[in-house]
């Protein structure tokens, strides 16, 4: 995500972490540890998060019984242009998916 952040800072785009149902000193050592340099959010009861959520891809089980992440892109009109849960299965570690996606919605808004 840093790598990210540093390629499309001048882009007029925000990159953020948001901490699900965390203490904020477990936050606070896991961001200290990775040295991120964008804002990270702590959503401590998880319902700003779960409201994001696409209802299609929530998961059996309930939010705190499993780590989930997951990617999104919203546009400038508030819209869900990408998302992707991160599992074992489809991990995109170097988030190629993201940013071929970022890249077509520079396109269309014009943003250098």
């Amino acid at each position: 995500m840093e790598a990210l952040w540093q390629k499309v800072r001048s882009r007029n785009v925000q990159v953020l972490i948001i901490d699900v149902k965390e203490s904020q000193e477990t936050t606070a050592r896991w961001v200290q540890a990775r040295k991120f340099s964008f804002p990270i959010l702590l959503d401590s009861d998880g319902k700003v998060s779960a409201s994001y959520a696409p209802p299609e891809v929530l998961p059996d089980l309930a939010r705190e019984d499993i780590c989930i992440a997951s990617n999104l892109l919203i546009d400038p009109e508030g819209k869900i242009q990408f998302f992707s849960l991160l599992d074992t299965k489809s991990f995109d570690a170097k988030l190629i998916a993201l940013t071929n996606r970022l890249e077509e919605l520079f396109l269309r808004y014009k943003t250098k």
